[in-house]
């Protein structure tokens, strides 16, 4: 809605600097372009940054605006450099660290980067990881945590709209237990993270699998527990939490992919079998029953009422 020339200077004075309490400066010749997404879920937050080459430092005088919060940060294309709390290192994509949002800090992105972070409460922290501001400005080791906490950050960032309120807690919870078990929660924090959060990362990881596998005709339950690293009884009860099997998901994945390729225009070519067998199921007939059980009409019906549709 600005004129080009008014951008950065608009995106620096008033959101850099009075929403992240952070000046930023431009190494871009130029040009810079910035995408900032944010995902507030009361006291969590979720944010992604794409940035052409700039810097990004918190002064002295920028502490009184900001907020009492640590940052966990997960570094998609750097190399970006990290600054604080009186530790400077660079990190490459795949690395995390863990900001303290309440002292000076320095990041550079000599290149452009992409970095995706999480802000916590430091007191909800300090609750479930004994000295968090120990770590700060330190890498993060890299462990199953740290992989599910970024499978569960890369499955909001599918979100079509905001979460409601009773969601956004629940996830805002399951993203705290997360960062402390990446951290390393206190002894007696350790079940209550692994209950809460990991528990609902490790689900949410064996949906994406099912989500991203289902159309080949061979997944089965052993490849998504090899896949993810658990026993196959392990998958099954985390599944049985959501009241539905792990085959009754695989269909379903399989079923709502054919009923999207049955309404779409540009999938007319293919007959009906042929879809069958490229969202994963070896039996048209066994497709056919299971179809008109979900959506009470059969496949051939649904595609005629879509062509119809288009018509009018």
């Amino acid at each position: 809605m600005l004129p080009e020339r008014a951008r950065f200077s608009t995106f620096r004075e008033e959101f850099a600097r009075q929403n992240l309490a952070l000046d930023v400066i431009d190494h871009s010749g130029g040009r810079p372009h910035i995408n900032v997404t944010y995902l507030p879920l009361g006291a969590v937050g979720v944010c992604s940054l794409v940035a052409t080459p700039a810097e990004f430092i918190r002064h002295k005088h920028h502490l009184k605006n900001s907020r009492d919060q640590f940052g966990l940060n997960i570094v998609e294309t750097g190399p970006v450099q990290f600054a604080n709390a009186g530790h400077e290192r660079v990190y490459d994509a795949g690395a995390a660290c863990l900001i303290d949002r309440g002292r000076p800090l320095r990041v550079f992105a000599p290149r452009g980067a992409s970095v995706k972070y999480v802000t916590v409460q430091a007191a909800a922290l300090k609750s479930l990881v004994a000295h968090p501001e120990d770590l700060s400005g330190r890498a993060v080791h890299p462990g199953p945590a740290l992989s599910l906490l970024d499978g569960y950050l890369r499955s909001l960032a599918s979100l079509e709209e905001p979460p409601s309120s009773e969601l956004a807690s629940a996830i805002a919870v399951h993203l705290l237990d997360l960062v402390a078990a990446t951290l390393g929660p206190t002894a007696g924090a350790a079940n209550l993270v692994m209950e809460r959060g990991v528990k609902a990362a490790r689900l949410q990881a064996i949906l994406a699998e099912v989500a991203r596998c289902f159309s080949d005709p061979n997944f089965d339950l052993d490849n998504v527990a090899g896949a993810l690293g658990m026993s196959r009884r392990y998958v099954q009860k985390l599944l049985e939490g959501t009241g539905k099997s792990f085959t009754e998901h695989l269909a379903g994945c399989r079923l709502e992919r054919a009923f999207a390729m049955l309404t779409d225009p540009h999938h007319l070519h293919l007959a009906i079998i042929d879809i069958a067998f490229a969202v994963g199921f070896g039996d048209v007939s066994h497709f056919n029953r299971m179809f008109r059980r979900r959506f009470g009409e059969t496949p051939s019906g649904v595609r005629a009422a879509s062509i119809m549709r288009e018509q009018k």
